[in-house]
Parts: structure tokens; C-alpha cells; sequence
């Protein structure tokens, strides 16, 4: 069964299929240089640094006090150091080898598989917040934004408790895929369809 007759085979029968392909699974140096790699190699050299001193003191103590265990608390601090620096780019190239894009004339759709588990998610056009086009022999095509704001209280000895609020950006899209500009014109068409611009 070829791609084509796939997506159709799952897809909405009033929904007429514009494009679809598969990303690239490459994974560029570009992909590491961002603001998380310097913060996850801090982050992983400071917990290192902590096991080999807690390790020290573990040696110096009595026998069989419970010291000798204590620096195996920093290992899953080294694990979200190492996740942060590298970890991030490699999963991501991971999802793009298993995954796979559609876009209709009503919606957009990205398709994945890991660890034997399937996943179809639509996201309609109509409901697009975010359009965006990083152009490149393979580029990306974001068209979802996602922010969400967190809060988190800190407790402080004999004090009232701080509230601290941070949020987290989420971007979906075509990620690493041939020629995005032909795609970008695809959803910006369909975007300012006049039917879809009097509806709304």
C-alpha cells in the first residue's frame, strides 16, 4: 500500500489530501547549540562533582553506615543533565524516524509510532495560532503554539512560603522536511480560503 492510499485509508472522506511526507531523521551539530547545552553540562559537572565528594566522605566514614550508598543519589541528576544537553536532540530524531506528516484541506495531521505505539493527532487549520516557516534545503513548518504557565511554591524556615510563576513553550509542526516553503504556501492558502475567512 503506498503512503498515499495509507493516509486516505485514515483520513476524513470530506477532506481532500494536499501533501504529505516523512521528515529527516539527521541529526545536525546545530541541534545541540542552544541555551539548554551549556545549562545541562553545568548541571551534569556540578552533580559529578557532588558524587565524587559525597564518594570521598564515604570512604572516610565507618563501614556499613550508609555513606557508601549516598552518592548514588546524584545519579538521576546526572541522567537529566545528560538528557538536557544531548538527550533532547536525540529523542527528537528518534520521533522524526517514526513519524509521519499529512496536511488536508481542513487540517494537518503527524502520525507516529514508538515503542510499538501509535499515534494519529489532528490539528486544524482553523485553529492554528502560530505559522511559521524556517526555511532550508530541510526546513520546518511550525503551526501550533503552545504555552503553559506553572506555578511553584517555595517554603522557606519560619517564613510564609513563595510563589514563583515560569512557563514553557511547546511548537508543533512539519519538522525536517523537503522543500518547506511549497508547504508554508499550502497552509497559507488554505488559511485565507474565503470560505474559511467568513466562517470566522
Amino acid at each position: 500500500m503506498s503512503a498515499e492510499l495509507g493516509w486516505k485509508a485514515v483520513l476524513p472522506d470530506q477532506e481532500r489530501l494536499l501533501w504529505h511526507a516523512r521528515p529527516s531523521a539527521t541529526i545536525r551539530m546545530a541541534d545541540f547549540a542552544t541555551a539548554r547545552l551549556p545549562f545541562g553540562i553545568v548541571f551534569t559537572v556540578f552533580a559529578l562533582f557532588w558524587m565524587s565528594m559525597t564518594a570521598q566522605m564515604g570512604r572516610m566514614g565507618p563501614a556499613g553506615g550508609g555513606l557508601d550508598l549516598f552518592p548514588l543519589f546524584g545519579v538521576p541528576f546526572v541522567l537529566v543533565g545528560l538528557y538536557m544537553a544531548i538527550g533532547i536532540p536525540l529523542w527528537d530524531a528518534y520521533e522524526r524516524k517514526n513519524a509521519w506528516y499529512a496536511l488536508t484541506d481542513e487540517a494537518a495531521y503527524i502520525a507516529t509510532e514508538l515503542f510499538g505505539r501509535r499515534s494519529l493527532k489532528r490539528y486544524p487549520i482553523s485553529e492554528m495560532n502560530a505559522l511559521e516557516l524556517e526555511d532550508g534545503q530541510q526546513g520546518t513548518v511550525w503551526f501550533n503554539k503552545h504555552v503553559e504557565v506553572h506555578l511553584r511554591s517555595r517554603t522557606y524556615r519560619r517564613r510564609a512560603s513563595a510563589r514563583q510563576t515560569y512557563s514553557t513553550t511547546t511548537k508543533v509542526g512539519f519538522k525536517y522536511i523537503d522543500q518547506p516553503r511549497i508547504v508554508y504556501q499550502l497552509l497559507i492558502k488554505q488559511i485565507n480560503r474565503p470560505d474559511r475567512a467568513m466562517a470566522s
